[in-house]
């Protein structure tokens, strides 16, 4: 006879374990509980059919894995949860008391300290993990670097997340890692290729930010906690590897960076770099897929050929973008962001200064002749240098992002700016694109060409059709006869045409009947769906390109 198997021992039941009885098997409290899960990367699961989960009961619950709270039990945190609650006990007992001396002892000698650095190696094994999960990371430290220090945040917090960010910064800066810039509503989008894994982030404009009241800050510092420890980490291997003592030697003021006190080796690693970026192919970057190339070519050559081309025409174009700016000077006047183009043009190769109200010492005046070109943000510019180029704070990240210095004159200030658009959307068939101003400039000298091309064919047509009629003539045809046959023959070659086109019409209908009448009903419905939306992204598109038109038209 076969065993009886209970209820609530396999399956659903057994994989899954809610909330309540989570913490009752881990003995601490919901607040500690939540905490623990965020610096584990333990989060809420969604099983199949909720009634089995819950062992035949249909009142909601939160579910998680019965895995990862055993794994949560031989946690060493919980431990220093544990403490923690027994010494804020203990003083506010004292402080109860009055005795604020002891209280302070207490809190110098008996408060627990633990770090989150096996956390982070847990989680982390590799480097290039790290890596691949650094964006929020990144984009956390930021938001809370703007933020003002209360009583909910800490000025000690802000700190932290300030100095990371210039290490970070800076080291983008040196290595001339910095791929795309997006200026938008929310803030700057950038984009970095690290050791082959590109990370983007956001960075809010430089504004006074105020504590919102509807967000729950336990849970953010939460993360902004584990986040600390684990770019703390990223940026010791990031300047282990380039020779650096770590923390580097950085002035920072008002999250501004000044790289003034660079050790020798940084310098040097700096050089070796941008040395190493006119070659075609770098071995950092492209070492797995120089070894996919290489399987590849074994097996056949013409796409082992075709992805080294690609490879070379890769690595060129972050050489040249590397080295965008190098033989630029910039100035910034004091309404343009500071802090964002310094970042953007030095980590392109080019020399920036400011004026002097907007950080201390800068690299060189404005009075300067080196200088080529001046970024300022205002309808009209007095007391002009020749031989400088005016430019909006604009012309820079579009000049990133196609990877080619665009012309200035397009960037003039007080001019209309041209469409700053997103690096990061990828164009699909059917979309609609805005034109630059290049572009329309360039389709506007097709257009000449294409005139110029049509009214040559024009001439030649009536000179082709002036000496027709004149050998008719000489051959004694009448004009009405030479007219009619040509316009005979003119409708049979439109009458073949629309047959053929119908029949053609015919197929592909018939052929689309046959493919419907295959399918299944489910598949028909899922067809329809794809057409109507189809449909309406070509009536969107149509809509925008007649908008387009129009204003052209306008403008002409």
């Amino acid at each position: 006879m076969a065993k009886i198997q209970k209820k609530g021992k396999k399956g659903a039941a057994a994989t899954y374990i809610t909330r309540q009885q989570a913490l009752k098997k881990l003995q601490i409290s919901l607040a500690d509980f939540r905490r623990l899960c965020i610096l584990k990367g333990i989060y809420p699961r969604q099983p199949k059919n909720h009634k089995k989960a819950n062992k035949g009961s249909s009142a909601p619950a939160t579910f998680y894995y019965v895995k990862d709270i055993q794994y949560l039990m031989h946690e060493p945190l919980l431990d220093k949860f544990r403490q923690y609650k027994t010494f804020a006990r203990k003083l506010n007992k004292v402080l109860h008391k009055g005795d604020y001396s002891t209280a302070k002892s207490l809190e110098e000698n008996h408060r627990p300290v633990y770090t989150l650095d096996h956390i982070v190696k847990e989680r982390y094994p590799t480097f290039v993990d790290a890596l691949r999960d650094l964006d929020d990371a990144i984009s956390m430290l930021f938001l809370f670097s703007k933020m003002p220090a209360d009583n909910k945040i800490k000025s000690r917090v802000v700190h932290d997340c300030q100095r990371l960010i210039a290490e970070f910064q800076a080291y983008v800066m040196k290595s001339r890692s910095l791929r795309k810039v997006f200026f938008s509503i929310k803030g700057i989008y950038y984009q970095a290729e690290i050791k082959g894994q590109t990370i983007t982030w956001i960075v809010p404009y430089q504004f006074s930010q105020s504590t919102p009241t509807d967000v729950d800050f336990r849970v953010m510092l939460t993360f902004l906690e584990f986040y600390i420890t684990l770019m703390g980490f990223v940026n010791f291997r990031l300047y282990n590897e380039l020779n650096i003592s770590y923390p580097p030697k950085l002035e920072a003021s008002s999250g501004s960076i000044q790289l003034d006190n660079v050790p020798a080796s940084l310098k040097q690693a700096d050089d070796e770099e941008a040395a190493g970026a006119d070659a075609t192919t770098t071995l950092d970057e492209f070492k797995t897929v120089g070894s996919n190339a290489n399987e590849e070519e074994e097996e056949n050559e013409d796409a082992g050929a075709a992805t080294l081309r690609q490879i070379q025409e890769h690595s060129q174009e972050v050489s040249s973008l590397r080295n965008l700016f190098s033989k630029c000077v910039f100035f910034l006047s004091r309404e343009t962001p500071r802090y964002a183009l310094e970042f953007m043009i030095t980590s392109c190769g080019g020399q920036v200064s400011w004026d002097e109200t907007v950080g201390a010492n800068p690299p060189y005046p404005e009075s300067d002749e080196r200088i080529t070109h001046h970024i300022c943000d205002r309808p009209t510019v007095n007391n002009r240098v020749l031989s400088r180029a005016y430019i909006q704070p604009q012309w820079v990240a579009d000049c990133i992002n196609r990877r080619k210095l665009v012309r200035p004159s397009l960037y003039e200030p007080g001019k209309e700016l041209p469409p700053h658009l997103s690096p990061f959307v990828e164009v699909k068939e059917g979309d609609y694109v805005p034109d630059d101003i290049e572009d329309d400039t360039a389709e506007q000298g097709t257009e000449e060409k294409e005139n110029a091309a049509a009214t040559n064919e024009a001439t030649k047509n009536e000179d082709e059709i002036y000496e027709e009629e004149l050998k008719a003539e000489a051959e004694g045809v009448t004009f009405s006869e030479y007219k009619g046959d040509g316009d005979d023959e003119k409708k049979k070659k439109k009458s073949a045409g629309k047959k053929r086109s119908a029949t053609e019409i015919d197929e592909d209908a018939e052929q689309k009947e046959m493919a419907m009448g295959m399918m299944s009903i489910k598949q028909k419905k899922l067809y329809k769906i794809m057409k109507a939306t189809n449909q309406r992204k070509a009536d969107e598109t149509a809509k925008l390109e007649r908008k387009k038109r129009a204003l052209k038209k306008s403008k002409n």
